[in-house]
This record gives C-alpha cells, structure tokens and sequence, in this order.
C-alpha cells in the first residue's frame, strides 16, 4: 500500500458507536503513512440520535446488536472538544486534520440532521443512507431469507431515498453509493441486475453536480467478499461522464490499523476514469 501525498476522507474512531481508536491513534497512523490529509468522521445517525429508550427499545432485552448504533449524541457531544483540539495542533509537512461527521438518514429526523450541519466548527459532512425508513441498517438484514423481489424491493427504496435524500439534506458528499451491495452481493453471494438502476444512479449523479455535492469512493468493501469499491468503476465512470468533478477518498476505517486502506486502489480507479485530483473540505 502506498498512499503517501493521498487522503483520506472517511474514518471512525472511539467516538463513534462501532469506532474503536483515540482519534490520536488515527491521526499518527495517518502520518506515518505519509496521507496529505486525515477526515475523522464520527457517525451522526439522525434516526438513532437519542438512547433507545427514548424510541420504546427496552435496552436490557434488546439485541445487543439492534441497539449497537444508537445514542449517537453522546457520542457525538463527547467528540466535539478532541476534534477542535486536534484542529489546533501543528502537524509537520502540511498535514491536513479535518474534523467532518457521517450524517447517517438525515431526512429520517430532519430536526436532528438541522442541529448537526447549523454547527460550523465542523469541516465536513458525509451524508450516508444505512437503512430504508422503518428499516433496519442493512448490515443487519438477512438477505438469504429474503426472495428478490423483496431484495428488489429493498434496493428500489434505497435509491429513491438516496435521491430524495441528494435533493433535500445538506451534506458535501455523498457516501459509499450501493452500501447495502456489500452484503447482499458481499456477504450473501447474491447477484443483481444493476442496469436496473443505471437511470436513477444518473439521476442522483445529477442532482449531486448541480448542487455542488459530490461522491466518495469508498474502500472499506474491497476486503470483503464484495471486492469493489462503493460504488464501483460502472458508477464512478458514469459520475464522470454527467461532469462530477467533485471526489473524495474514504477507508472507512473504524481503527487505526485500517486507516487508509484501499486508498492507492480508489485513487488509481478515480485516475483510470478521468480525474485528475481528490478533494477535501475545511
């Protein structure tokens, strides 16, 4: 892995629920890699933001996993003081810290994605779709149960409320497009017919460019089954071919040890479809 002058621009550290690491630990990993700049992005979940409680979820009988991802504001308020911190310090040969947030199903709480982006300390924001409204996050969702119709059914929404969420929320860029592929083609082995969503891809592409959004490669999925970036070259190259020029890098790390894997391979898939440099937000 050589990363060296690259970015990256999607981690999690110790302040989000599944993160691991001090946000130090990340940042020296990403020194001594020699990236030009680190993103921590803590997940800011609007739908789960408050304790389960707070949403009828009786916590002590709760699967351990269903209630993993909420709370978010603890977290996140906890966050807010070691990142202006770590803004603060030198870091030697430019180095770039960026303090940015996942802004996980805005449109689900739309009063809780307000308070999140009116916040102009932070740098940064992704905004992602991990679950369909109602829905659980898809990493939990098991596919082999499922007909593909359902699973059709599933990706049909995912889309429409990608759109819907690249038309109405505020964010700078748009994360790992096709997430919920990681599991149902990763994890489950199932295959999709993606021509199905090439129109509304370009819809989405296209609302992104005239608001002045872009998208992310995402290489977290790489070292899973899936192997292919989020999303991959199809999707990337067609983002490029409707004028995207707006392009981040992301490990999606949410330790140490995996900042900044895959970027040398999101950044030669970028170069191979027409860009010419990455961006990052300050």
């Amino acid at each position: 892995m050589n990363v060296n002058g690259l970015l990256d621009c999607h981690t999690h550290c110790m302040f989000s629920p599944d993160g691991n690491d001090d946000p130090v630990e990340l940042v020296n990993k990403a020194v001594d890699l020699g990236l030009k700049a680190l993103a921590v992005t803590d997940h800011c979940e609007c739908n789960t933001w408050f304790e389960p409680e707070y949403y009828g979820i009786d916590s002590k009988s709760a699967d351990e996993d269903d209630i993993l991802m909420y709370n978010c504001k603890e977290y996140h308020n906890k966050s807010l003081e070691k990142m202006q911190e770590l803004k603060q310090r030198h870091y030697d040969d430019g180095f770039e810290f960026i303090h940015g947030v996942e802004l996980g199903q805005p449109l689900q709480a739309p009063e809780i994605a307000r308070e999140i982006t009116s916040d102009k300390s932070i740098d940064y924001i992704i905004g992602s779709l991990h679950n369909n409204s109602g829905e659980k996050d898809f990493y939990f969702l098991s596919f082999d149960r499922l007909s593909m119709n359902d699973i059709y059914s599933l990706l049909d929404d995912y889309y429409a409320q990608v759109l819907e969420m690249c038309q109405q929320a505020e964010f700078d860029i748009l994360g790992h497009l096709t997430y919920p592929y990681r599991y149902i083609c990763g994890k489950y082995g199932i295959q999709i017919d993606n021509s199905r969503y090439k129109d509304i891809s370009a819809e989405i592409f296209r609302t992104l460019i005239a608001k002045g959004k872009g998208i992310e490669i995402n290489t977290s999925s790489l070292f899973t089954h899936l192997a292919s970036t989020m999303p991959g070259e199809e999707l990337v190259r067609l983002y490029r071919d409707l004028g995207g020029e707006i392009l981040s890098l992301g490990s999606d790390a949410h330790c140490a040890e995996n900042v900044g894997q895959g970027i040398d391979i999101g950044a030669q898939l970028a170069k191979s479809c027409g860009f010419k440099y990455a961006a990052y937000f300050k």
